[in-house]
């Protein structure tokens, strides 16, 4: 896939080349970046990070999976999207130099559902299915309406095991990364969607009061904010780049 040829690339005409590093959603795959990367100048680098689709590794485990990933002799940015907004702060608690910033989209520091804790195993373990995929949608696009999102969608998390997802799940309730989140010394540019259904307001709030060098920005955008907003994350992801490089 060709990316630089979209005109975003005016945000950057002044900026040297530096990483994007993309953690993906629950999902792991990393497809559903396909329409943000579409929209990012060839300023920006992308280096999308992928979790194994049948193995079920825990966030700790998944961290350092990233970790060996990571840029050690070039500049970067880290993006962490919902699940994986854990384990972008605990890597840049812990990262050197070359980390510059931080995105977070639709993501939380704990488990933004506390009473999922208690109730967890009354969460049905639904296939991900024809039958399924409407609830789904509902959840993670709300009342937006990309056919061609949807599609990828289904394709990203037929990939996965039932069983990977759902321990995915389980550990989204007993994540807390609050503590590595404010010895985060980098800025932080937090992704919000105006009509994120899974992810509450409360989550975000929690990253602005605890983090140290914190900016929302809240977008008309369901959970999928990257993915139906693409172009105006991307504007918005430029112009980070751009002041903190």
């Amino acid at each position: 896939m060709a990316y630089g040829t979209n005109s975003s690339q005016n945000f950057m005409t002044n900026t040297e080349s530096i990483t994007l590093v993309l953690l993906p959603g629950m999902d792991g795959t990393g497809k559903l970046f396909d329409p943000l990367l579409r929209q990012l100048p060839s300023h920006i680098k992308p280096e999308v990070i992928r979790y194994p689709t049948t193995d079920k590794l825990s966030y700790q485990a998944l961290t350092e999976l990233a970790r060996e990933q990571v840029p050690r002799k070039q500049p970067y940015l880290l993006l962490g999207e919902s699940f994986s907004g854990p384990i972008a702060i605990s890597l840049a608690a812990s990262a050197d130099t070359q980390l510059k910033g931080v995105i977070l989209s639709c993501t939380f520091a704990r488990n933004p559902r506390q009473f999922l804790s208690k109730f967890g195993v009354l969460v049905p373990r639904l296939p991900i299915n024809a039958w399924s995929m409407p609830l789904l949608n509902q959840l993670l696009m709300g009342s937006f309406k990309d056919s061609d999102i949807s599609n990828q969608l289904f394709e990203a998390v037929s990939q996965v095991s039932p069983e990977v997802m759902r321990y995915r799940l389980d550990e989204v309730m007993h994540v807390d990364e609050t503590q590595a989140l404010k010895n985060i010394s980098k800025p932080i540019l937090y992704l919000q969607g105006k009509e994120d259904y899974l992810v509450p307001a409360s989550a975000a709030l929690t990253i602005m009061q605890l983090a140290k060098q914190a900016e929302m920005i809240a977008i008309d955008a369901p959970h999928l904010l990257l993915q139906v907003a693409a172009k105006e994350a991307a504007r918005h992801i430029l112009q980070f780049a751009q002041k903190v490089s």
